[in-house]
């Protein structure tokens, strides 16, 4: 079995969610926005706003909200599943690749740093995504 997609930097991810909240526009600043235009509305019509507009732009707003925190908790979810695996690792044998040998034996503990986990083989650390296979004989 071959294991893909685990050992991704935790300040990659942190970095990237950080540019986004920095660009990212809420739903209380559409409502200060639109607060703002209706306050401004020329009663005798000449401005007029369609309502129907800002109540479809309120909705989708609500609607990108709703999905962002679902994309949260879909990352909180995938590193839970990470951690899961790496902790059924503890006491199988494992083959690593370490870029020129492939090294086999029995996981003895799971260390981890800085959110990535470390498979503990002989006294020696290994990134999660040098697990190449799992079992065997």
């Amino acid at each position: 079995m071959r294991i893909n997609g685990i050992g991704i930097p935790n300040e990659a991810m942190n970095t990237e969610k950080a540019a986004k909240a920095n660009d990212a526009m809420g739903v209380d600043d559409f409502l200060k926005i639109m607060t703002a235009q209706l306050q401004n509305l020329d009663p005798m019509g000449g401005n007029s706003a369609d309502t129907g507009e800002y109540i479809a732009q309120m909705a989708q707003f609500t609607m990108l909200e709703q999905l962002s925190a679902l994309s949260e908790s879909m990352e909180t979810m995938n590193t839970l599943s990470q951690q899961q695996l790496s902790f059924s690792l503890v006491g199988k044998k494992v083959s690593v690749f370490d870029g020129e040998n492939t090294i086999e034996g029995v996981v003895e503990k799971i260390r981890y740093r800085e959110g990535l986990a470390y498979p503990v083989i002989g006294g020696s650390e290994y990134p999660m995504y040098m697990v190449q296979e799992v079992g065997g004989e």
